[in-house]
């Protein structure tokens, strides 16, 4: 499939203001900032002044062998301009040093800083902004965006007062030195400019492309690493490598192209370099024949014109790094500046006092701009009773939970904890009194410990083992050699299906929430160990708001509510017994359930119909 075409990719932000955002964030080391530019030009400056000591002495040597005067004093100025020369060089050399030091320190503290602002930008977003993000994506711009503008600061910012003093200084001393010479150097420079100017317009979308390309490979990279079971297990590794390959060869595609245009474009800039050095050193030649100036002065002058042809073509490569750093940057501030949908209230209420008492009032919710998941949900749960959330795939069961934490907030109606409008509340605190346990169990690389007290970092140990027991963790953690302290691997691999979901059942367990959700957490367990789980969740379901998702009736039946969700919209509520007395869809999910033999604890089958009275 071929990718977007370099025009796709325009800029959305005004270079100026995403240069002036790019230099804001080396604002907080000002002083480092400042110190590495006055040393540039110190650098700068020096190296400047040793190519005329240099011809001056040069100039004194070459009058006094023309006149036969060998005496010390007619050598004295010869001897002076050379240990002034070497001096340039040597303290030109210490603060080329210095000033590389100072960049080194600048680069590192503001990409630092810039690494721990993303960071926490994506994990403070709400969860809308994850289905919308590819995860290759954000890992590309979060390393490979970062390192990019590392070469803005530390080329751009230091080096780019450097350079400009250079090429000002360079044209300064020309025209002090022979306003003739400087006549022929000057035109020279605004063809540099609009060079600069042009180079700048073409390369600018291809950056673009190319970084566009290289989150695509970096998502298909992530996704093997991550799927590296699915992959094998299905034999298409040669497929996915081929598919790799492919992206790998667009983003060189891409690169190639880049490099192309690069190539083109340097060696104009050489010519222009070259040609203001010949025209420099004729004109230099013809004004020392004159007499107008020192003959050792034509290699002062032959030295500041190499230096400002150098600089020149370091501003060629400057101006790549630029459009490579804009590039990158604007990747960048497209995180920092995404809002997320969930956001804290202005001024946030305290959690109400009570036992979890939940209300959902007319509740409508879709995923964007995309039909309705949940319509018109009405539902009024006790404080402390059990709820089974019961339906088909893609019902809205988990929508439906993901509210009460507002992972996600809804579009029409509203939802209350104990008499208070979720959306007024800290959000911090609401989530505390919230404990979630996923469909998906994610553990952390750390050891069993840690992940179960991964919501309470400072819980006491016999507080884990008391949630690890009541999960039913404990017997496989004590089969371990190092018991708690047990590494879990990345992912938590190194544990079975149900391992890890009892360990995320202790995790939730431990933060001791006044809601407790379970999105179908026990469907990785055999019914027997399902059995020892819900025994020990029972005490502790004890004067707790529960919602379990699940599909198993032994699990369902033993809730004080049982609500039915079908294509977003409740159409059954109430006790297992009494929904099984009547015709609907929770009668047939029993009948199923036990004609298929996957509910050990449903010994009889459910009536056909429920039984008319006499």
């Amino acid at each position: 499939m071929a990718g977007p075409a370099e025009g796709d990719f325009e800029i959305t932000q005004p270079k100026g203001v995403l240069l002036r955002r790019i230099f804001g964030m080396a604002w907080r080391y000002r002083w480092l900032l400042a110190a590495g530019m006055l040393v540039g030009m110190g650098v700068a400056a020096l190296a400047l002044l040793s190519p005329y000591f240099l011809g001056a002495g040069l100039t004194e040597g070459l009058r006094a062998v023309a006149g036969g005067r060998w005496t010390w004093q007619a050598l004295k100025p010869l001897v002076g301009y050379v240990a002034l020369f070497a001096g340039a060089r040597l303290a030109s050399d210490g603060l080329r040093y210095g000033r590389d030091m100072i960049m080194v320190h600048l680069r590192m503290r503001v990409l630092t800083d810039l690494r721990r602002r993303i960071y926490r930008k994506i994990l403070r977003q709400s969860f809308s902004y994850f289905d919308r993000q590819d995860t290759g994506q954000l890992i590309n711009r979060a390393i490979g965006d970062v390192n990019m503008l590392r070469t803005f600061f530390q080329l751009l910012l230091v080096r780019g007062a450097e350079v400009a003093c250079f090429i000002v200084g360079a044209v300064v001393a020309l025209v002090w030195l022979d306003a003739y010479v400087a006549l022929v150097a000057v035109p020279f420079v605004p063809l540099y400019a609009l060079a600069m100017v042009l180079f700048s317009r073409r390369v600018h979308p291809m950056f673009h492309a190319m970084r566009h390309e290289l989150d695509r490979a970096t998502q298909v990279l992530s996704e093997n690493v991550q799927g590296q079971q699915v992959v094998r297990a299905f034999g298409r590794q040669d497929e996915e490598i081929a598919r790799y390959e492919r992206a790998n060869r667009a983003v060189l595609d891409r690169w190639l192209r880049l490099v192309g245009n690069i190539a083109i474009f340097l060696p104009g800039v050489f010519i222009i370099g070259y040609a203001g050095l010949l025209a420099m050193l004729a004109m230099t030649a013809y004004r020392a024949l004159a007499g107008a100036i020192g003959a050792g002065l034509i290699y002062t002058v032959y030295r500041w014109s190499e230096m400002l042809t150098n600089n020149m073509r370091v501003i060629g490569r400057m101006t790549a790094a630029l459009e490579h750093s804009l590039v990158s940057g604007e990747r960048i501030f497209e995180i920092l500046d995404a809002r997320p949908e969930v956001e804290p209230p202005a001024r946030p209420r305290p959690m109400p006092d009570g036992g979890g008492r939940v209300v959902f009032e007319h509740v409508w919710f879709g995923y964007g701009d995309g039909e309705p998941v949940l319509s018109d949900i009405h539902l009024a749960v006790p404080a402390g009773a059990n709820v089974a959330l019961v339906g088909p795939t893609g019902s809205g069961k988990s929508t439906l939970t993901k509210l009460l934490p507002r992972f996600y907030d809804p579009q029409r109606g509203r939802i209350l904890i104990d008499g208070r409008d979720i959306r007024e509340v800290d959000l911090e605190a609401l989530r505390a009194e919230i404990g979630f346990v996923f469909q998906d169990t994610f553990l952390f690389s750390a050891s069993l410990a840690e992940n179960i007290a991964f919501g309470v970092p400072e819980a006491e140990r016999r507080a884990i083992e008391e949630a690890a027991r009541r999960a039913q963790v404990e017997e496989f953690a004590r089969a371990f050699d190092q018991g708690y302290e047990t590494p879990v691997g990345d992912r938590g691999l190194s544990l079975s299906g149900g391992q890890r979901q009892r360990v995320a059942i202790a995790r939730a367990l431990l933060t001791d929430p006044r809601i407790l959700i379970l999105d179908d957490a026990t469907a990785s367990v055999d019914a027997t160990t399902e059995r020892a789980i819900q025994d020990g969740l029972r005490e502790v379901m004890r004067n707790r708001t529960t919602f379990i998702i699940a599909h198993r009736v032994s699990t369902v039946k033993r809730a004080d509510l049982v609500v039915v969700v079908d294509e977003g919209r409740i159409v059954q509520q109430g006790t297992h017994d009494d929904l099984l007395a009547q015709e609907g869809p929770y009668r047939d999910f029993v009948r199923m359930q036990w004609q298929l033999g996957l509910d050990e604890a449903e010994p009889t089958p459910p009536p056909e119909r429920p039984e008319r009275p006499s």
